[in-house]
């Protein structure tokens, strides 16, 4: 099984942190000696003789005679109980009993190193060559007039809580970095499906998705992938698109050009140049026609391809709307089209105000093209504090639903219309729209057929 990097970054970071926190928690052990658990249980313990010597002697001063008789078998037993030396001492320093011959060496034990408790009870410890040794010392009120003072010596190589403690914290660790293994599996697994998806993308398949689990940066990433190939899928079908629909808007002009072509050839090689003249200028038409084509395609692709225009204009839509009717005017007279215009006194701020007379005219002249003589075009401005609203309604058959977003695709063509034209004007109109963070949608209306554009005023 191949580890991956990832993973030991995790494994000795997780290491990292244990073997800190175990450090950092057996400093403490050492530091605070006075709270330590040998501490209290040293006092009970030297409670515990000093109760047990006050009760021999029933809390009175006998003969030394008495107290050689009695006190050393009691702490002798007491010592081999709890594998302790212990000794009593009087207020004089003198021995008075003990559980063996020889007392241990003191001298080693420094005052600094006491921890006192709240009955008095003084206890040290020192480590020499191993050996670790716990001294309590503590003078109590009885025999009346002749206190003793009990002292209580442990010599271990180790204190038990502290082995117990560093074995705990070493299987601890052991065990964490056991379990730590499916877990970071469990954890890079995602990482490894977006590698996998973003190396199969990269080959060419835009299909690739993530399967989104929980609410963390993971699912985020995963959210961020899916958008992203969601994006490029839409791209890369746009381009292909474009491409297949300006190869077939090029053609269509090209194979009339190569009939007229071939046509004027004829005519040419056979003597006869009536007609010639028809041909050519059907040719130049068509040259024409291609160059308008082209100049559309180029301005509907900047439009993804550069930055957004500045958007520091205001654009006094009363007025710009007002002029592109007035040069419809002419079309309007001719096809005997009633014009009905609702125009608020509306400006636009902090916007392009180029891009919006472009997103008018297509509008308008697709509403004014595709009305019939004797039709009706009508255009409404309003809004508000937060949003601009335009609607261009004429008179038209109804739409299939379908066609009501189809026709914002480049290139997009309304079926049984012989009307000339490029397909780019809606669907530059909307990007120019989105540019500036509004919506433009189509519907059937009661007369027909509405273009409607919301434009927000207040823009982040």
């Amino acid at each position: 099984m191949k580890i991956s990097r990832t993973y030991l970054k995790i494994f000795i970071s997780f290491m990292l942190v244990l073997v800190v926190s175990e450090l950092i928690i057996f400093g403490l052990l050492r530091m605070s000696w006075d709270k330590s658990p040998l501490v209290h249980h040293m006092e009970r313990q030297v409670f515990t003789i000093k109760n047990l010597v006050e009760m021999e002697l029933g809390g009175l001063r006998t003969s030394a005679e008495e107290e050689r008789r009695v006190l050393p078998p009691l702490l002798k037993n007491l010592g081999n109980s709890i594998e302790a030396d212990i000794w009593i001492t009087g207020p004089y320093g003198e021995i008075v009993a003990s559980s063996s011959t020889k007392i241990p060496d003191m001298s080693g034990f420094r005052e600094e190193d006491a921890a006192k408790s709240k009955d008095g009870i003084y206890i040290y410890k020192k480590r020499n060559d191993g050996i670790k040794s716990v001294y309590g010392v503590y003078t109590g009120k009885q025999p009346q007039g002749y206190p003793f003072t009990y002292h209580l010596y442990h010599s271990l190589p180790k204190f038990d809580e502290e082995s117990w403690f560093l074995r705990g914290q070493a299987v601890l660790t052991v065990i964490a970095a056991i379990f730590l293994i499916p877990v970071a599996r469990r954890v890079i697994r995602p990482l490894r499906e977006l590698t996998n998806s973003a190396a199969k993308m990269g080959k060419g398949d835009l299909n690739q998705r993530v399967e989104i689990k929980g609410k963390d940066e993971l699912a985020e990433l995963g959210k961020a992938f899916n958008h992203m190939a969601e994006g490029l899928e839409k791209m890369v079908k746009s381009s292909r698109e474009l491409t297949a629909n300006v190869s077939h808007e090029l053609r269509s002009p090209l194979a009339r050009m190569r009939i007229s072509l071939e046509m004027l050839k004829e005519r040419i090689e056979g003597g006869n140049t009536s007609g010639c003249d028809t041909f050519m200028n059907g040719m130049q038409a068509e040259i024409t026609h291609m160059d308008e084509l082209i100049g559309k395609i180029i301005k509907f692709s900047k439009l993804d391809m550069h930055e957004p225009p500045t958007m520091t204009e205001t654009a006094n839509l009363q007025v710009l709307i007002s002029d592109l009717l007035e040069q419809y005017q002419c079309i309007a007279e001719r096809n005997n089209l009633n014009i009905k215009a609702d125009l608020a006194k509306i400006k636009l701020p902090n916007c392009n105000r180029n891009s919006i007379r472009v997103v008018m005219d297509n509008i308008l002249g697709n509403a004014f093209k595709y009305t019939e003589p004797e039709g009706i075009v009508e255009v409404s401005l309003n809004g508000d504090k937060n949003e601009v609203r335009i609607s261009v309604a004429n008179t038209h058959n109804p739409l299939p639903e379908n066609d009501l977003e189809e026709i914002f695709n480049p290139f997009h063509r309304l079926k049984g219309q012989e009307i000339p034209g490029s397909g780019l004007g809606l669907a530059s109109a909307r990007k120019i729209i989105r540019i500036h963070h509004g919506e433009i949608r189509a519907e059937n209306s009661d007369t027909g057929f509405r273009i409607i554009v919301t434009i927000p005023t207040k823009r982040m």
